[in-house]
């Protein structure tokens, strides 16, 4: 004969009540899924941010009136933009003193194309000048980009030697960038002068304009210099020829933190929330539970089980309940944020990046353990109940 041991008993209650288990363990896996996606979720748009402030390069960038907030989509989001300022503006913003380093860059707004599901950001880039994009590149190009040659985003389908197709050209790609969890992860890198051809491809009755034109100038300042004295001496010279915006990156990080501070508040308060939920609606389930398992409970103490005993089976349960539900939370929770990244990337439009591994292992390891509990504290005022009852009583109760 096999021995009544404690899980024995639980498992054979719960495949008793089959309806009743699968209920609880979904609140369960519902609880554990919505703290583990929201977890990883926030993981990964503090990873975003932290590369974006590592990678981003320049202190200032300097754009068309009216287009800051065009810049900023392009940088965090990859929404597709063309615009342009004057070229020679580039001369002026490197002629102030403070300025370390300046780079111009043109935006150009792709058709639909075979690599990407959606259109891509084309940027045509100086490499003389450029402080931004070169440190990014996974496997460094073996000379600089000539011609038709493109450096893609990691979003961007094809691997280095195969070719992309824009405005009827093909390109070849000879570099990818490393993951940046911004928008330049959907862009495509080019010559400056390429991609002044596709402007004027792109645009006919601006090909005069483009031929001399950039989107937007990059800037890094000297040590000790503050941004805000470069848009100054910027706006000295130019004068009332002004008719450029400035943006900060530190602005940009600091609006950026915050939404990110809002969205987390935000999945935290709803995980939360449900889970005050779940572990009500169990608290009930279980209480009144109790009176339909008196006869069940006083049958197993009239056999010779004591009340810890009984109390151990009934946490048992729980227990079972509580792991088997948040296992599966965790595991379709890992599935939606690993398949569905970049959906999320894009619904959120901020920077999300995939976080060091030991970020997935605290947060599985958080989610369990919060779903593993909820049934256990649920079900203790049952115990207590059941350790307050004698056999008689019980079984009077449970008639």
């Amino acid at each position: 004969m096999t021995a009544l041991t404690t899980f024995r008993l639980a498992r054979a209650n719960l495949s008793g009540k089959p309806f009743r288990s699968l209920s609880l363990g979904l609140i369960v896996a519902i609880f554990t899924f919505m703290l583990f996606v929201g977890s990883m979720i926030s993981a990964n748009l503090q990873a975003g941010i932290e590369s974006l402030s590592a990678r981003m390069g320049a202190d200032l960038l300097v754009v068309p009136q009216g287009e800051g907030k065009k810049i900023e989509s392009v940088i965090l989001r990859a929404e597709p933009s063309t615009f342009y300022v004057d070229g020679k503006l580039l001369d002026v913003v490197s002629s102030v003193k403070g300025v370390a380093k300046a780079s111009g860059q043109l935006f150009i707004s792709s058709l639909d194309a075979q690599c990407c599901s959606v259109k891509v950001q084309l940027i045509g880039i100086d490499q003389k000048t450029d402080f931004v994009v070169g440190p990014w590149l996974k496997k460094a190009a073996e000379k600089p980009l000539e011609g038709n040659e493109v450096i893609v985003g990691d979003y961007i389908f094809g691997a280095i030697g195969s070719e992309l197709k824009f405005y009827d050209q093909h390109f070849k790609i000879v570099g990818r960038l490393e993951p940046t969890g911004m928008g330049f992860d959907s862009s495509v890198f080019m010559t400056l002068e390429m991609a002044r051809k596709l402007g004027a491809i792109a645009t006919p009755d601006k090909a005069d304009e483009i031929s001399h034109s950039l989107s937007s100038i990059l800037v890094r300042v000297e040590p000790g210099v503050d941004p805000i004295t470069i848009s100054d001496g910027v706006l000295d010279r130019l004068g009332l020829r002004a008719n450029v915006n400035f943006v900060f990156a530190s602005n940009m990080m600091s609006d950026t933190s915050a939404k990110l501070q809002k969205i987390v508040g935000v999945m935290y308060g709803a995980a939360g929330g449900f889970w005050v939920i779940a572990a009500l609606v169990m608290f009930i389930i279980y209480f009144f539970a109790f009176n339909e398992r008196q006869k069940e409970f006083a049958t197993l103490r009239a056999l010779g089980a004591s009340k810890s005993k009984v109390i151990s089976v009934v946490l048992c349960e729980s227990t079972l309940l509580s792991a088997l539900g948040a296992a599966l939370g965790v595991f379709f929770g890992a599935l939606v944020v690993h398949f569905f990244s970049f959906t999320i990337s894009r619904t959120i439009g901020l920077p999300y990046l995939a976080p060091a591994q030991s970020a997935w292992v605290m947060a599985a390891a958080l989610s369990l353990a919060a779903g593993v509990a909820t049934c256990p504290l649920a079900a203790l005022p049952t115990a207590w109940r059941i350790g307050r009852k004698d056999i008689y009583t019980s079984l009077r109760e449970g008639e």
